[in-house]
């Protein structure tokens, strides 16, 4: 029996109707978007290139400071490392010190296993060397008496740690007869803890910049969320999620990164060879194997991710601040 003639016809189904999208798609959708996500922002800066060299300046500047910092650091720990004099210490006895007492001393600084040799300077051998050394030829014959003392040259062996002269210093100072004791390495010490301040104010500084980094490069992106707000509401009123709203915005940050982190390699580049030829001639007046550290490839590659860092963590923070002041009503 047929529809026509029973006289009942059953209507039309009519409504939504389940479409299964599978895993492969999603992704290449995704992958598309992103793409051309970056293709369209870095399109956008090169329009507006005046804004991009800007804020990649302010994030290069941001980087190659503390880079620089650290490299100046890093040859003055290198230049104190180079340091081939042996240890020493400098024993002042008592100028009323008699000849088995100063025995005595030398032979109780001899224990100590860090010493390499010990060696008595009189005090007339003193005088000499003073006399020569002053150019006072004959004038120091008019003193009454002798008035240095004897001394004791305490040479140690060149791997002795500075915390190891220290103790032998306050050991030495224990002794009879002992006057004075100073220790040669006290500048390396000096230079030790100047390194270790300097370390703290770059650290200082690159968090400074880093934040001043990541205002400027939220203030570009706020302005360039400003120009396509018409754009990104009605992107949300068809349905658009706040990441594909973010998406483009993050790689407008990504590339500001990238280019601010080109320019702190050049800015650092620059300044390395700038004082390369003065550092040299220096080294060989002074008959040094000096060579000043500069930027490897893996400081370079270092500047690159982090500015690239900056740049998208700024994006992020500016559009997450306005995607709230743009939801639909």
């Amino acid at each position: 029996m047929s529809r026509r003639e029973t006289g009942k016809e059953k209507p039309a189904v009519r409504g939504a109707s389940a479409t299964t999208i599978s895993w492969r798609e999603v992704f290449e959708a995704w992958s598309s978007h992103h793409r051309e996500s970056a293709r369209d922002s870095l399109r956008r800066l090169r329009l507006a290139p005046l804004q991009h060299l800007l804020t990649a300046l302010v994030i290069g500047i941001t980087l190659a400071l503390p880079t620089l910092f650290t490299l100046a650091i890093d040859n003055l720990q290198q230049l104190a490392e180079r340091w081939d004099g042996a240890p020493r210490l400098s024993v002042f006895l008592q100028r009323t010190a008699a000849a088995d007492q100063i025995a005595a001393v030398q032979q109780a600084l001899q224990q100590d296993a860090a010493v390499k040799a010990v060696l008595l300077i009189t005090p007339e051998q003193g005088l000499a060397e003073f006399e020569k050394t002053a150019d006072l030829s004959g004038t120091l014959e008019l003193l009454e008496e002798n008035p240095l003392p004897p001394v004791l040259v305490v040479e140690l062996h060149n791997a002795t740690p500075a915390e190891v002269v220290h103790q032998l210093q306050m050991a030495a100072q224990q002794l009879p007869q002992v006057d004075n004791v100073q220790a040669d390495l006290e500048w390396v010490r000096k230079l030790f803890h100047i390194m270790q301040l300097g370390k703290q104010m770059t650290i200082a500084l690159a968090a400074l910049l880093g934040v001043g980094a990541l205002l400027s490069v939220g203030n570009t992106i706020r302005l360039a969320i400003e120009n396509r707000r018409a754009e990104i509401v009605v992107a949300k009123l068809v349905g658009a999620t706040d990441a594909f709203v973010r998406r483009p915005f993050l790689y407008s940050g990504f590339w500001f990164g990238l280019s601010g982190g080109a320019v702190a390699v050049l800015l650092v580049l620059a300044g390395y060879y700038s004082i390369l030829g003065p550092v040299t001639e220096l080294a060989a007046l002074y008959h040094s194997g000096f060579v000043l550290r500069g930027m490897d490839t893996g400081m370079a590659v270092g500047l690159l991710f982090i500015g690239m860092v900056l740049g998208v963590l700024g994006a992020w923070l500016a559009v997450g601040q306005h995607l709230q002041d743009m939801r639909p009503r």
